[in-house]
């Protein structure tokens, strides 16, 4: 949210200034955006007047400034409220928009002012309440818009106090390993000099002979990534359905690859899965489509707003739901109709979605979206619910109630990929399936075998994790595996 500080002589313009203030509140794309301030609806809790509007406008991020025939009463600095006020702002910032109102007499002073300010300013003229809103928001629509051009060219941004030392080894391998199988870029690999592969990959330029990463490179590839830029991500597992009681909690600051393998790791460890075996096949079955859930999260490591510094992307599972909410709007224009129907797709960062695209976890840009969607409907689950917040995007994924485990559409694993043979996968439809459990003296009576084979048999369906031991009354049991 934008905060914008409104200005004026307070006696002239008092019907004006409730008028813009009302606009800002009920209009769907002004209250978007912004949060309006004006002396007369903000208490000031002790302080001076002077000083609660200086504060106020030195924390405000854009200043309207309205004209009329009347200076105003000339403080002891020899200037009216409103010049001090712009003189506070114009001090640290350029987001000013100036409306001059057209009358017959204007006084001097408020003609000096008209002077000092149309050079460095954007200023319009107007006649009635009605063309003063209108301008109001002809002005603030172009800097949204001029916003979003800036906001484009962020992850291309170099750091010029970056270089090639700053580059995490690891995560660069990692990179290479997640490669689509055709892309080009495998062989750039094992080059000794990874400023040239980097480049290439478009995470940063060669200036004068030394590499420097830009931002995006920063997220894939930085040691540090906190060095340069804000980034955390918060993972947590609640118990029940609200966020009183954490179980399990984990604040992540690392490059972008490698959150995506320590949410695998968090996403398998707090949802329920398993599998049954179906004839020489074992078919994996789980609570939610980790490829849904996987896309969600990468949606938000790809198309959060950086550039909200204090913000950061959370990843929250709960009995009934997982949520993930990423800092930033979607891009404007784009409203969730429009993702949802995969039109008009514009990326806030392009730089990270071009990278992302050239490993195995984005398959199509602009198609998480549907993606999400497909996949949580083959599992016979709601399409994921997307909302947005003042400053934030949010998907939630939902389980159903009494919803038993579903298997998706990579779910089937052929037991002879682990070389097993058919009486080894007759024990282990027996323990998942039948749940049964096992001993050394069950197996003799049911396959006619020595001890010795019975014990192959379990060792080699424990080593391929289908199985696990345990031990009752000093006898050894074999039982089926929770996952």
């Amino acid at each position: 949210m934008f905060k914008v500080f409104i200005s004026s002589n307070q006696t002239e313009f008092a019907e004006y200034r409730q008028l813009i203030y009302e606009e800002f509140e009920k209009d769907f794309f002004l209250k978007s955006f912004f949060k309006p301030f004006i002396f007369e609806e903000s208490p000031s809790f002790g302080q001076s007047p002077v000083n609660t509007y200086l504060e106020a406008v030195r924390k405000s991020d854009i200043y309207i400034g309205l004209i009329g025939s009347e200076y105003g009463t000339i403080k002891e600095s020899g200037l009216s409220a409103t010049e001090e006020e712009y003189d506070e702002f114009h001090a640290s910032n350029q987001n000013s928009f100036f409306y001059i109102k057209n009358t017959d007499k204007r006084d001097e002073e408020s003609e000096k002012f008209i002077l000092k300010i149309r050079d460095d300013n954007t200023y319009s003229f107007f006649d009635d309440e009605t063309e003063l809103i209108d301008e109001i928001k002809k002005s603030l629509v172009k800097f949204i818009e001029m916003g979003q051009k800036e906001n484009d060219n962020f992850d291309k941004k170099l750091i010029l106090n970056s270089s090639i030392d700053d580059v995490d080894s690891e995560a660069y391998d990692l990179f290479f390993d997640l490669l689509k199988d055709d892309d080009s870029y495998n062989k750039l690999k094992d080059m000794s000099d990874k400023s040239f592969p980097l480049e290439r990959i478009g995470a940063g330029e060669v200036v004068n002979g030394e590499f420097h990463l830009n931002n995006a490179g920063a997220l894939f590839f930085a040691n540090d990534v906190n060095k340069f830029l804000s980034h955390e991500i918060k993972m947590v597992r609640f118990k029940g359905i609200t966020k009183f009681d954490a179980i399990d909690r984990i604040d992540l600051h690392a490059s972008l690859l490698k959150c995506i393998k320590e949410f695998e790791k968090f996403f398998r460890r707090h949802t329920n899965s398993g599998f049954y075996i179906d004839g020489f096949n074992r078919v994996n079955v789980d609570e939610y489509p980790i490829k849904a859930v996987r896309e969600g999260f990468i949606n938000a490591l790809a198309h959060r707003n950086y550039e909200r510094t204090s913000s950061f992307i959370e990843f929250y599972i709960f009995d009934d739901r997982i949520e993930i909410i990423s800092p930033g709007k979607l891009k404007y224009p784009l409203t969730i109709e429009d993702i949802k129907k995969d039109e008009g797709i514009a990326h806030r960062n392009e730089r990270i979605c071009e990278i992302f695209y050239k490993t195995n976890y984005m398959e199509h840009i602009g198609r998480g979206i549907s993606q999400m969607t497909d996949e949580m409907l083959k599992f016979g689950l709601d399409e994921p619910q997307f909302s947005e917040g003042n400053d934030s995007f949010k998907v939630v994924f939902k389980r159903k109630d009494g919803q038993e485990l579903s298997s998706g559409t990579d779910s089937i694993v052929n037991l002879k990929d682990f070389g097993l043979n058919a009486r080894q996968i007759d024990i282990l439809t027996k323990i998942t399936n039948d749940n049964m459990v096992l001993s050394y003296d069950d197996h003799q009576r049911l396959y006619g075998k020595s001890r010795a084979t019975a014990e192959r048999d379990f060792t080699i369906l424990i080593e391929n994790n289908l199985i696990k031991r345990f031990v009752k009354n000093r006898r050894v049991y074999y039982t089926s595996i929770d996952y």
